[in-house]
């Protein structure tokens, strides 16, 4: 693997801890426990858009210089091979490549979950939490297909795709979980200042 993909994962990382039970430990750095899960979500989506912004920075490179081979060749993870393939590497409806598609996603998210967490009075605030969990459940299908695509058509595995895939899932998962802790009656809508 590449060292940036190191990097992304980190973040990530530091934000599934922070929106786990793991992270309850944590509590007390935080204003409170939906702080807290919002700010874990806010790192995983910042991961997946680091993540999506370097999937079409090799995109680019790659068809800039007409090449299949950009990061971790020869392996069972070849991400050239998967983002420099012309059938495969943009959405088919569209044209527009994944990276692109996954920055706007994760953009967006970030957008929903800063919202989330600096208006937590919002008497709207379960339609945005509600957002935070439509979306990456929007995400799966494509995943799913692109997960078959590089499984049964390329034989090679995308390790940023993959690290994209997993940032939203783990968004999904995580917003899920504050979407329950909302439910709960937890809820403290006090401002932050």
């Amino acid at each position: 693997m590449d060292w940036p993909l190191y990097a992304y994962l980190l973040v990530m990382i530091s934000g599934v801890l922070l929106t786990s039970k793991l992270g309850e430990k944590l509590d007390s750095k935080f204003r409170n426990q939906q702080t807290r899960i919002i700010n874990g979500i806010l790192l995983i989506s910042f991961g997946g858009f680091f993540v999506s912004t370097h999937t079409y920075y090799i995109h680019q490179k790659l068809h800039e210089v007409g090449a299949n081979s950009g990061c971790s060749a020869f392996s069972v993870f070849d991400c050239g091979d998967v983002i420099s393939n012309d059938s495969y590497n943009s959405d088919p409806f569209f044209g527009i490549p994944w990276g692109i598609i996954g920055m706007f996603c994760f953009a967006i998210l970030i957008f929903i979950g800063t919202v989330i967490r600096r208006s937590p009075e919002d008497k709207n605030i379960i339609n945005w939490i509600k957002a935070l969990v439509f979306i990456p459940s929007m995400g799966i299908i494509p995943i799913l297909w692109l997960i078959y695509v590089e499984l049964f058509v390329l034989g090679v595995f995308c390790q940023y795709c993959t690290g994209a895939h997993l940032a939203n899932i783990l968004v999904l998962i995580s917003a899920y979980r504050l979407y329950n802790f909302y439910e709960s009656g937890k809820w403290d809508s006090a401002q932050i200042g």
